[in-house]
């Protein structure tokens, strides 16, 4: 798998705002100004402003409600993702095939809905999807690798094994040879 120089993305910038400098604790003034922030870019998306993204949509779902509740703090991001999957199980950009891409939303919101324990049908399809198609990371052009990929996918497959998710591939060769790059990457 060959490396791929890192470019600047728009949702990285998004990333950077809310992560940089964080303290380790937020007080409760920051929490309030990130929710509403995270509810206004999500009450937005239909109105051309944001695109949007499963990636992005699946790790707002994945934050906890922040009063204790076992509950998602976001759900209609669950409802997005449970209303987008793309008829072959992935979610995507539905009107071109980019196998990162592909991949990496898919997995994304099979974790997201794993978590929550929703739609395990619509779960079951994205692993399908998934373990039909893995193997296109071999052949696709890693030209077309979204920023950071190989950091993120592994990461998504560790998160993927915790949560327990059966039928993903974790020792195909391609998902090896990824998380292999990641590991020169982090030792730079």
């Amino acid at each position: 798998m060959a490396e791929r120089p890192a470019t600047s993305h728009p949702a990285h910038k998004t990333l950077k705002f809310f992560c940089h400098d964080m303290p380790a604790v937020l007080d409760k003034g920051k929490i309030d100004e990130c929710i509403d922030y995270v509810k206004n870019l999500l009450g937005c998306m239909d109105d051309g402003r944001v695109s949007v993204s499963a990636y992005d949509t699946a790790w707002v779902a994945l934050i906890r409600d922040l009063q204790g509740r076992n509950i998602p703090q976001f759900p209609t991001s669950l409802e997005w993702i449970s209303n987008n999957q793309l008829s072959d199980g992935s979610w995507g950009e539905e009107r071109f095939f980019l196998a990162y891409d592909r991949l990496l939303n898919t997995l994304a919101c099979v974790v997201a809905l794993t978590y929550w324990n929703v739609h395990v049908d619509k779960s079951e399809k994205g692993i399908l999807f998934i373990k039909e198609n893995i193997s296109k990371l071999e052949d696709d052009n890693p030209e077309h690798t979204t920023c950071g990929f190989e950091v993120v996918f592994p990461a998504l497959v560790q998160r993927a094994k915790e949560l327990g998710i059966h039928g993903i591939p974790y020792d195909a060769p391609v998902i090896q040879q990824i998380c292999a790059l990641r590991d020169r990457r982090m030792e730079r």
